[in-house]
This record gives C-alpha cells, sequence and structure tokens, in this order.
C-alpha cells in the first residue's frame, strides 16, 4: 500500500508573499519567477509530505495559479481568454482557446524538475483529455485532430521526464460522451507506450461512464473518488475487478477531518478485491488551510499504516 496525494499543496506563507510582489494583483502567468526560489519553496513542500507520511510526492504545483492555464501557456497555438466556472465548483479557471497548431516549445514541466533535483521519488501531474475538452478549439476541424496533437505533445514532454510514475488528472472524461471516450482510448494507449507507470486520476462524481471502456485506456493505475461517489466507484471497481487502484479517500475540500474508523471500515471494502492499493485525497490540497492539508497527509499516512 502507497500513501500518495493528488496534486496541488497550499503555498508556504513567504512564497505567496513572494508572488503576489512578482504577479500584481492580476496573477501574471509570465512573470519569472526566481528559480532558486521557487526551488526553496518546492523544497519545504516536499519536507511536508516526507514528514506527513507520503511516499510517492508531488513537487505541489507552487506556480499553477489554474491548472489548465498553466499547461497552456506553455504550448504554443493556444491564448487565453477570461474566467469560466469549473465544473460545479466555486472556482474559476481561464479558458485556453486554440488559435494555432499546438506545438511543443520546451519543457512543460520545467518547474517539476526542479523537484526531481530533491527528492526522485514524486510524480508528474499533467492532463490531455480535460485540457482539450475545457479549451475553446479555432484551429482543428475536429476534436479529434487536436486531441491526437496534444497527445503527442504530452507523450513526448513525458519522454523527456524520466520519471517513475505520470499522473494524468482527467475529470473531464467523466462527463464525456461515448464518441469522445473512445477517442480517448486511442490516444491514451498511445501515450500509455512511454517507459513509466501511469495514473488516470478522477475526481467530482462516479465514474460510471467510462466503465468498462476505461480498463482498454492503457493506464497501469486507475483511481476514483470515494468521498464523492463511493458507493458507486466501489460498485465499478469490484464489479471489473481493479487490483491496481488509487483511492481517493480523503476529503480535499472540507477541513472537516475524517474518522479514522470510518476510512478504515470503506477501505476494507477495497481491500477485498484490490491487490496493489494507492491511498490519497480525492483531489489537490491546495485550496485548504496548510495545517489542514498537512493533517490530511498525515491522516492519509495514518490510514496506510492501520494495514500494515
Amino acid at each position: 500500500m502507497i500513501a500518495t496525494v493528488v496534486g496541488s499543496y497550499p503555498r508556504p506563507k513567504w512564497f505567496r508573499e513572494y508572488l503576489k510582489r512578482i504577479e500584481g494583483l492580476q496573477k501574471d502567468l509570465d512573470a519569472e519567477v526566481d528559480v532558486e526560489i521557487l526551488k526553496k519553496a518546492i523544497s519545504e513542500v516536499i519536507e511536508k509530505q516526507r514528514e506527513a507520511g507520503i511516499d510517492l510526492m508531488t513537487d505541489g504545483q507552487l506556480i499553477w495559479h489554474d491548472f489548465l492555464a498553466t499547461l497552456a501557456t506553455r504550448i504554443d497555438g493556444f491564448v487565453m481568454d477570461g474566467l469560466v466556472r469549473y465544473f460545479d465548483n466555486n472556482l474559476y479557471y481561464r479558458k485556453p482557446i486554440v488559435k494555432d497548431r499546438l506545438r511543443r516549445k520546451g519543457d512543460i514541466l520545467w518547474d517539476f524538475k526542479l523537484a526531481l533535483e530533491i527528492e526522485r521519488n514524486v510524480k508528474p501531474v499533467l492532463s490531455c483529455f480535460t485540457l482539450a475538452k475545457l479549451s475553446k478549439n479555432e484551429y482543428y476541424s475536429n476534436f479529434e485532430e487536436l486531441l491526437w496533437d496534444l497527445g503527442e505533445i504530452v507523450k513526448e514532454e513525458i519522454r523527456n521526464l524520466n520519471v517513475e510514475f505520470i499522473q494524468f488528472d482527467e475529470p473531464a472524461l467523466l462527463f464525456a460522451s461515448k464518441g469522445e471516450i473512445e477517442i480517448a482510448r486511442d490516444v491514451f494507449k498511445e501515450i500509455c507506450k512511454v517507459n513509466a507507470r501511469t495514473i488516470l486520476m478522477t475526481y467530482f462524481r462516479s465514474a460510471e461512464n467510462i466503465f468498462p471502456e476505461v480498463l482498454d485506456f492503457g493506464f497501469d493505475i486507475i483511481g476514483l473518488d470515494f468521498v464523492e461517489g463511493f458507493e458507486a466507484n466501489l460498485k465499478l471497481a469490484k464489479e471489473y475487478g481493479l487490483e491496481m487502484i488509487n483511492v481517493g479517500i480523503v476529503d480535499a475540500r472540507n477541513t472537516r477531518m475524517e474518522d479514522l474508523n470510518d476510512l478504515k471500515a470503506k477501505l476494507e471494502k477495497i481491500l477485498e478485491f484490490a491487490k496493489e492499493v494507492y491511498i490519497s485525497p480525492n483531489a489537490g490540497l491546495e485550496f485548504l488551510p496548510e495545517v489542514k492539508a498537512f493533517e490530511k497527509m498525515k491522516l492519509v499516512s495514518k490510514l496506510k499504516e492501520a494495514f500494515e
């Protein structure tokens, strides 16, 4: 059993103040961050994860004010539009617009590479389908062409990372049409040929929409939200015999701390069929107070220890 996190983590207070100074009130995505200052902040976040007992860590995505905008601004062909609500959350993202053919212009996850200089046991987080789906396409003749080009960019990025695990955050898959799921299947099967273990993370609801098709996507590990959709996702995982699964069981969007015994009872049901289990919060921890985010990670660690 592996204790892990999903991606984002609260920025240290001093680093938040630093970003305010260099980015201004409008959060300038092109503001030039001092690499050594960023590396210091990443080091602190990695140490927090290590202290909490997390086995497989992330870099915390500390300069990712907006998951999609950060990726889009690092890929040629995108321009940024205004703010749009992110699914059913009280969060907003800058809508990317595809204006030209998409091209990889350099390291997309250059900030993640700083984390690799500090700790090798970290996983990068990317998106392919969700980025394509939540963007406005003004260049490609259809969604399939857009997704294939983006998939090639993502695959090239992974080849240049040299990591053991790669995570894909793809909540938009849970809202996709059957035709879009078929396209995604073919694109992800190609991406997952890379020399790394691939993790698909879904959240915000049950994953009924993508089963059984997702079993043929090529991912090594499928992550399901066992906070928002426990009963439905438990039924799916059991019915289809998911032996390698990421269990998003600690609520990342609520400061209330769960009861450890309740979590144990839930996880026991999953362990009846799962053989390789990764336990985590159900989403990134960025929007929790730092002290609560740390407590949530400790809870993940304690849950793992309860089964050792």
